[in-house]
């Protein structure tokens, strides 16, 4: 009988082999003290211990020890038997594990555990907790094995995918710019001109022994038929419009309410409308189409309101003495076209082209600005060596001309320009100029600007003067700029 034990004291397990003649027992005891034996009748006595020794080592390699214990005497056999069955060999290799053997439910003797340390009081063991189920377990659903060759199928369908998408986008593209050209070829080559728009352009005329005359032209042509004209930058006249075939008749009245029907040959172009003599076919002028939307009408008479209200009375006003002390520094023009004074602190910056047909001056002391320019082309173009042959204050004397040019030029360096009615400026060495009180934004975070423009002429050159800042601080930088508007000279 051998026994074998695996264990503390408190949780113990117990098993003891015995072999009687060719019957082997295998007694199973547990740690709650519950009881099991098995018995295989084998074929031979040999057998038997060899399938005990198998159970043996089997035992010992689950880490049962072995106990010093009694065999008990193997069971008498009669000579013949012995004869019969031939001692085991030492060299003979163990069978193999003997097949189950039935169970028993009656108990070893107790003797067979006498030798070992009884067990302390049963513990229950603890229960082994089951795996959480899977989701799709839980659901009822057979969980889906992945295979390689699947994912290579998933990826490849996520390629052509994005293939498609990828060719999706650069035609999109691709469409959107052929209708882009498409546009902008019907809008060039394609598409019908519309007289409809803002138009404007100036004729200068030279007649021998006469000076030359020069003729500003601003319309306006809506879609409702409504019609501006301005004259020069000065005389507006409203009214409404018609079209038929080449000829353009204008139904305008002035700010009096006198009606001034006129009637023009047209040629109208993409970006050009002429307009002739309905009777010679004479061109008058040819009328380029400006940028932005038609404002006939009730906005025309808005700003000719708005301008109308910019007048200074005080500008005709001049004290020599006073303006000296307001202005002293001395300044030249670098190429001598003319001279100033200017007051005491003011920054100072002059220029010329190397021909002499262009130079100025500007005056800063922030925030007010002083520009002048001195330009022979606006000289030329007014008729200057005819100034004397017209009276004082006259419309068509050539400073006048001169000035409302210029008027132009100040409309695209300021934003929102707005001038009112140009009055006559003494008091400088040049002889009789304009001066025109405006108004202008001054951008998105700058405040509203407020000034004059003052025009001057010499035998070869037109001077332009801009002198404005702030229209807070307007009655304060008046002063300033009326002095150095009066000490213009040679």
């Amino acid at each position: 009988m051998r026994r074998f034990s695996l264990g503390s004291s408190t949780d113990r397990k117990i098993v003891v082999l015995e072999v009687v003649g060719a019957r082997m027992s295998v007694v199973r005891m547990k740690p709650d003290g519950t009881t099991t034996r098995q018995e295989k009748e084998l074929p031979s006595e040999s057998e038997a211990r060899a399938a005990s020794e198998t159970v043996a080592h089997e035992l010992l390699a689950r880490g049962y020890v072995e106990h010093d214990a009694k065999r008990t005497a193997p069971a008498p056999t009669s000579v013949s038997a012995k004869a019969a069955v031939p001692p085991p060999k030492p060299s003979r290799p163990a069978p193999k594990p003997a097949p189950p053997v039935r169970e028993f439910d009656d108990e070893p003797p107790s003797s067979l555990f006498d030798d070992l340390e009884p067990a302390s009081e049963p513990v229950a063991p603890l229960a082994r907790l089951a795996p959480l189920p899977d989701s799709s377990s839980a659901n009822g659903e057979p969980k889906k094995k992945k295979t390689g060759k699947k994912k290579k199928k998933k990826s490849a369908g996520e390629s052509d995918g994005l293939d498609k998408r990828v060719l999706a986008g650069v035609g999109g593209v691709a469409l959107l710019l052929v209708c882009g050209l498409g546009y902008i070829a019907y809008d060039v080559f394609l598409k019908p001109a519309s007289i409809i728009g803002k138009w404007g352009g100036s004729m200068v005329e030279h007649e021998i022994s006469r000076s030359l005359t020069h003729t500003g032209y601003d319309l306006v042509l809506d879609a409702k038929k409504n019609a501006s004209m301005t004259i020069n930058g000065e005389s507006t006249t409203t009214g409404t419009y018609s079209v038929k075939g080449n000829r353009l008749k204008l139904i305008l009245k002035d700010e009096d309410g006198e009606t001034n029907d006129r009637e023009f040959k047209i040629k109208l172009g993409a970006s050009t409308l002429d307009l002739m003599d309905p009777q010679s076919g004479k061109l008058i002028v040819q009328l380029i189409r400006l940028t932005g939307a038609p404002a006939a009408g009730g906005k025309a008479k808005a700003d000719a309101k708005a301008a109308a209200e910019l007048v200074d009375k005080d500008a005709g006003k001049s004290d020599p003495a006073a303006d000296l002390k307001i202005a002293s520094v001395e300044l030249s023009a670098k190429d001598g076209a003319f001279r100033l004074r200017h007051p005491q602190g003011w920054e100072t910056d002059t220029g010329a082209r190397p021909d002499n047909t262009y130079s100025y001056i500007i005056l800063t002391k922030d925030p007010a600005k002083i520009q002048i320019y001195a330009d022979i082309q606006g000289s030329l173009m007014s008729g200057s060596d005819s100034a004397g042959q017209f009276e004082e204050g006259s419309e068509l004397a050539p400073v006048h001309r001169a000035h409302e040019m210029y008027k132009k030029v100040a409309a695209g360096e300021l934003s929102e320009y707005q001038e009112g009615k140009p009055d006559v400026f003494k008091g400088s060495g040049l002889g009789e100029g304009r001066i025109s009180l405006f108004k202008a934004s001054g951008g998105l975070f700058g405040s509203n600007l407020k000034g004059y423009h003052v025009t001057l002429l010499t035998k070869d050159r037109r001077l332009s003067v801009l002198a404005y800042g702030p229209e807070k601080d307007f009655e304060k930088l008046k002063p300033a700029y009326l002095a150095v508007c009066r000490s213009l000279g040679h």
